[in-house]
């Protein structure tokens, strides 16, 4: 891997940590993958938008981790998984950006210019943040909230040797209840200021 100063954010459902690391792109002027990954993936790949979004839900979505690509050999869900990869270490090895999610941390832990960082909230924040940003079409927002996080938790530990939110895997870990620009200005700090082995 080259020099380029990287920020990688794994956050809990609710917690801010996509809108932190979007503020964070914005005040260092770097590109900025989340969600722009999926399309990304669907165009280097081949398949659905949809389907895609449906591996990271790996309770729900079984079938893609047991359904075979016939002209690669090998699970959908892999291929997605090596297609995300593939693409986080080209964009790395391109310039200075912030990823949020996507195993984007563990893919690139021998990379000595990488910072990782862990957001994360009281459930009861997560609850209102949910309820009230995100709007999702359910009553239940609690028991919504606590399957995604099993789910991340479940893709991160199908494809890694780690274990997500494991503060052992980050340089940081935050609590957005701080303030979401607080925490931006933390990790700025941070990233302004490493000097060496970033490598964990």
């Amino acid at each position: 891997m080259n020099g380029n100063r990287v920020v990688t954010i794994g956050r809990e459902y609710g917690s801010g940590g996509r809108i932190i690391g979007r503020k964070l792109a914005e005040k260092l002027g770097v590109p900025f993958y989340d969600r722009e990954l999926i399309k990304m993936i669907a165009v280097e790949s081949g398949i659905a938008e949809e389907l895609i979004k449906k591996a990271e839900l790996i309770r729900e979505s079984s079938l893609i981790y047991d359904a075979y690509d016939v002209n690669c050999r090998m699970p959908i869900a892999e291929r997605i998984y090596n297609t995300e990869k593939r693409l986080i270490e080209d964009m790395v090895s391109k310039g200075p950006c912030v990823i949020v999610g996507r195993c984007a941390d563990y893919i690139l832990k021998n990379n000595r210019n990488c910072l990782k960082v862990f957001v994360f909230a009281p459930f009861e924040d997560r609850v209102r943040r949910v309820t009230e940003e995100y709007k999702p079409d359910t009553k239940d927002v609690k028991s919504y909230i606590k399957r995604f996080d099993k789910d991340r938790a479940a893709y991160y530990d199908y494809f890694t040797t780690d274990k997500w939110g494991d503060k052992n895997h980050y340089h940081m870990t935050l609590n957005s209840n701080i303030g979401i620009d607080v925490c931006v200005e933390v990790i700025k700090a941070a990233y302004d200021n490493w000097n060496g082995d970033m490598r964990i």
